[in-house]
């Protein structure tokens, strides 16, 4: 069992672009309470497993809602003691739960992460059976990536040094060809490509090792702009080929210790431990911890929205009919 949630985007798109279709009308017509009119089939083979959909849980003034989803448990049932005599397995339809938590606000999905529950994958097939086909719209859930290093650095209050390890071949060619605009470069991003490319073109360097620091007179409280070096390290682009590593040597407050941060290679899919006395977190619980988990990650939350929404487009499609029965075959 499992405490932590963790951050997704999901999205409407019509033909692999996104749209501005709102999330949250897809979900209310799917609300099992004011379904069971149409007799919709809740009950989905996904895979192997059959996955259901039950009814949700919505904060005060419905801007947040909880979609508890069921993975039917078909083995391994507990037993009960029937009479007080007999030991029989349990008589009922029992299922593994995950749940997806949504704020309108945000436009951020957490899902809880039981093991033996539905997988994200699981939901995402699962809610796509409701979509006609004819549309050519679909869900999509994302993850929420965000990279740790940058993160400690972004966070600390004194940055003491950077390095940057670089490979000058044709990864490096081939990012300054696509990537770059001379003519929004300055200051030290400016100085860093025209380093980078002087240390390959005229001095037919294969690698380049640069430091920035303080030096060995720095006071104790010294720090390097760190907006400045932010700025470097997203014009970069750590995930790039020539990029070998990037070390950060920072300090989170006066009183601690030097750390160090390692930016290449650590990504993390963005996460929050709820706050809960059960080992597993209930749709009731999951409700209660979204403002908590939304207010701790909001600026990684919003950096990442920006980005994914960007290039949206608008959808003048229409309501649909929700396809109320799905045959997996």
């Amino acid at each position: 069992m499992s405490k932590k949630v963790e951050f997704y985007t999901v999205s409407v798109k019509q033909n692999n672009v996104v749209t501005d279709y709102a999330v949250s009308d897809f979900f209310e017509n799917l609300n099992p309470f004011f379904e069971k009119s149409k007799k919709v089939n809740m009950d989905r083979k996904i895979g192997e497993k059959y996955i259901r959909l039950f009814s949700y849980y919505y904060s005060f003034n419905h801007h947040q809602m909880v979609l508890p989803f069921g993975k039917f448990k078909d083995k391994n049932k507990p037993y009960w003691l029937k009479n007080n005599e007999h030991l029989e397995e349990v008589p009922a339809d029992l299922y593994d739960i995950n749940s997806l938590a949504y704020d309108i606000d945000y436009n951020v999905m957490l899902f809880t992460t039981n093991k033996e529950g539905p997988s994200v994958r699981n939901v995402e097939e699962y809610l796509n059976t409701f979509i006609p086909t004819n549309t050519g719209l679909s869900l999509e859930i994302n993850p929420i990536v965000y990279n740790a290093g940058i993160e400690k650095v972004r966070t600390a209050e004194f940055v003491r040094e950077i390095t940057l390890d670089l490979d000058l071949g044709r990864a490096l060619n081939n990012f300054y060809k696509h990537e770059i605009r001379e003519n929004t470069e300055r200051g030290l991003i400016a100085a860093f490509r025209k380093f980078a490319v002087s240390a390959k073109d005229d001095g037919d360097g294969r690698a380049l090792s640069l430091k920035l620091g303080l030096g060995k007179n720095a006071k104790k409280y010294d720090t390097l702009n760190i907006n400045s070096m932010l700025q470097l390290l997203e014009y970069i682009n750590i995930g790039e080929d020539f990029v070998r590593e990037i070390t950060v040597h920072y300090k989170d407050g006066k009183d601690e210790k030097i750390d160090k941060a390692r930016l290449k290679d650590s990504n993390m899919l963005l996460s929050y431990s709820c706050k809960s006395r059960e080992s597993q977190i209930s749709p009731e619980r999951l409700l209660e911890n979204i403002n908590d988990a939304i207010a701790e990650k909001v600026i990684i939350i919003t950096r990442h929205n920006d980005e994914y929404f960007a290039n949206r487009i608008s959808y003048n499609g229409g309501t649909f009919e929700i396809v109320a029965n799905w045959d997996s075959n």
